[in-house]
């Protein structure tokens, strides 16, 4: 700004005398130097738009970084609230005294059942499948009179039914329910396969508070 001070003082009528200019031309040149905010100086503005558009950008990214990582944590997860599909598959050697779900958390593409021994005598076993290959597997069991049984992990209330809950750690958490009802003894393990929907303890829970 000092140099455009200092041009304007020297820029007077007798500069242009004996110099080849002519009266419009000296008006125009004098008229430019004298101006409040010549163009030759004036200061390039930046755009505001740009970096408007480059914080939402940014923000946008962050939120679906967010997202996606903390869904592999089981911050948010894809586990909440699963919806519940009918199940209407009860296989036929599965005793009277055993309830069975009326509802799973996908839909029933393939039911395989067995038998084994187990802890407390014979154990039934029955698989439910869906298209992506998750998967809930359930054993039911009867109780000799006056067994006790100790269940360790995390207490919960199935119903009016003691149960205990556990789960794996990784992004394919696997979930086991465990709950006693009179003498059966009924486990509920689900494991998501390629789905990538998990169940929380609240799902697990549900499913098994379909048996009837």
């Amino acid at each position: 700004m000092d140099e455009l001070k200092s041009l304007r003082g020297l820029m007077k009528d007798e500069t242009f005398k004996g110099r080849g200019f002519t009266n419009k031309m000296r008006e125009n040149i004098l008229n430019e130097i004298h101006s409040k905010q010549p163009k030759s100086f004036s200061f390039n503005k930046k755009p505001i738009l740009a970096p408007i558009l480059s914080m939402l950008f940014f923000a946008a990214c962050l939120s679906i970084f967010v997202y996606f990582g903390g869904t592999q944590l089981g911050i948010f997860g894809n586990n909440a609230s699963a919806p519940l599909y009918e199940a209407n598959d009860r296989p036929e050697f599965l005793g009277k005294e055993f309830k069975f779900p009326t509802k799973v958390p996908f839909k029933v593409e393939n039911v395989s059942t067995k038998t084994a021994d187990g802890p407390y005598g014979n154990v039934q076993i029955v698989t439910l499948m869906g298209k992506e290959k998750q998967t809930i597997t359930m054993s039911f069991q009867l109780l000799e009179q006056g067994t006790d049984l100790n269940l360790s992990q995390e207490s919960v209330k199935v119903g009016s039914s003691k149960g205990s809950y556990t789960e794996s750690e990784g992004p394919l958490k696997v979930s086991v329910l465990t709950w006693i009802e009179g003498r059966a003894i009924y486990e509920l393990k689900y494991m998501p396969a390629r789905s990538g929907v998990t169940l929380s303890k609240d799902d697990m829970i549900k499913v098994a508070e379909s048996f009837r």
